[in-house]
């Protein structure tokens, strides 16, 4: 909240404050009728400077419930990404494969290096090609290469 709305507020509030004093003090209604109106401006100017002070509040309670989540999310990605190491499988080809020790139940795959680079998972998938060859394939950005049916760690690419 920014002080100068806080302390234009409670300036606001304080001129009111005397004016109602004065006001009380105040015997003709000339004066009186002047003290309101410059009773009801002061007012007036201290709502509006409490309404502004509000709304920036909101803007930053906003704000910080939306840096929050990026530092969540951005965490959660940090300790998804530890679990995949940069590999090429072949000649001209570059994925994110998982590591051996974070396998548990998951099946071996690849990830995109285009999609972890920019804090996504994509799993990369196969497309029928023909001759022994598959499509490895982004279904995000679609990044793609041709590859043997074989390779050496173990994943096995075979036509449904």
């Amino acid at each position: 909240m920014d002080i100068g709305s806080i302390t234009a507020t409670v300036t606001g509030l304080k001129t009111a404050g005397d004016i109602v004093k004065s006001l009380m003090e105040s015997k003709a209604l000339s004066e009186v009728s002047g003290a309101i109106t410059e009773l009801q401006s002061q007012l007036f100017s201290a709502q509006s400077n409490a309404i502004s002070a509000n709304a920036e509040q909101f803007a930053m309670i906003e704000e910080i419930r939306t840096l929050k989540e990026k530092v969540t999310k951005i965490k959660a990605w940090e300790r998804e990404k530890d679990r995949y190491q940069l590999i090429s499988p072949w000649q001209g080809a570059v994925v994110y494969a998982l590591k051996d020790s974070m396998k548990g139940m998951e099946p071996p795959h690849w990830i995109c290096a285009n999609c972890y680079e920019d804090g996504e998972k994509r799993i990369l998938t196969q497309q029928k090609k023909g001759s022994g060859f598959v499509k490895i394939l982004c279904p995000k950005c679609g990044a793609w290469f041709d590859s043997i049916m074989r390779h050496s760690n173990g994943i096995l690419f075979e036509y449904a």
